[in-house]
């Protein structure tokens, strides 16, 4: 026997139990009576157990039916639920926006409530984590990414250009502010970002250490974590930076930036965009414009 029985006899049995009839049941799913009848007992078949005792009117739940109807109410509720997450309704489909998990956590989602409250007749669907990278841009409607604002069929909108700047914990801070001084030091690479430590060392007419970083990561917040933590300093974006500079989390290891090409953009496909998604370019570009006048 298949663990889960086809779902419209799921439907025939949750419909009758509902309605205590298989003429109304039949009038609210477009079957006749006989047709839910039949979908029922194929359902009872295949379980091996009756679920309605038929010798009553209206129609009773046998004690096998009522312990199983709870599970197909919530089964049916549970696939409501996620339908509406997923794809929302033919006219209230949410705006779906993947970011950047770092930009994400240490600003967006301190912004939100603001939008929220401007605009809650927007329904949002944000993507940052593990799952992110297994949408396709196209089924997305806006993103929050990094790089040159070149993006194909994308309409890119500049929210900031922070400076790289490395920091530390303040146990690791050094005497001296040279970066020569972080020549013999623990450093932390991000894997896959233009703005590394080799590039720093040469904006500063250095060359690069020999050595290879103590911990390479794949995420600004990993490094600023491990920073935080005394694993050795790392070169991120002053944006990121920022909250654990103001808590006293993290120090500057040293008084040196690096301006880069790369910023951060919000894009979203050429031509005409939704309500929602016009919505959401306007308030973030308005709320992000302290980025750009740095």
């Amino acid at each position: 026997m298949n663990d889960i029985p086809p779902l419209p006899w799921l439907r025939a049995f949750e419909a009758a139990s509902r309605n205590g009839n298989f003429s109304s049941a039949g009038d609210e799913l477009g079957l006749t009576p006989a047709a839910v009848s039949h979908q029922v007992r194929s359902l009872e078949e295949h379980l091996g157990y009756q679920l309605f005792s038929r010798k009553k009117r209206p129609m009773e739940l046998t004690t096998m039916g009522e312990l199983y109807l709870p599970w197909v109410i919530k089964a049916f509720e549970t696939l409501r639920l996620g339908t509406w997450d997923v794809f929302g309704t033919r006219h209230m489909r949410p705006l779906r926006i993947r970011c950047l998990p770092t930009f994400a956590q240490l600003w967006l989602l301190k912004q939100l409530p603001d939008f929220r409250a401007r605009y809650p007749e927007v329904n949002l669907q944000l993507h940052m984590g593990t799952w992110a990278s297994a949408i396709q841009s196209s089924q997305l409607d806006i993103e929050i990414r990094f790089g040159n604002g070149d993006w194909p069929g994308q309409r890119a909108t500049l929210l900031g250009r922070p400076p790289v700047v490395p920091v530390c914990h303040p146990s690791l801070q050094p005497s001296s502010e040279t970066l020569e001084a972080l020549r013999d030091s623990p450093l932390i690479e991000i894997i896959g970002v233009a703005d590394n430590w080799h590039q720093f060392f040469r904006q500063e007419n250095l060359a690069p250490p020999g050595h290879i970083p103590t911990l390479n990561v794949d995420q600004s917040i990993a490094a600023l974590e491990l920073a935080a933590n005394g694993m050795g300093h790392a070169l991120v974006s002053e944006l990121f930076a920022l909250p654990y500079l103001q808590d006293g989390r993290l120090v500057r290891s040293l008084p040196l930036e690096k301006h880069t090409d790369q910023a951060i953009y919000v894009t979203c496909p050429d031509g005409p965009v939704s309500y929602g998604c016009q919505m959401f370019l306007d308030w973030i570009v308005e709320r992000s414009s302290p980025m750009r006048q740095v």
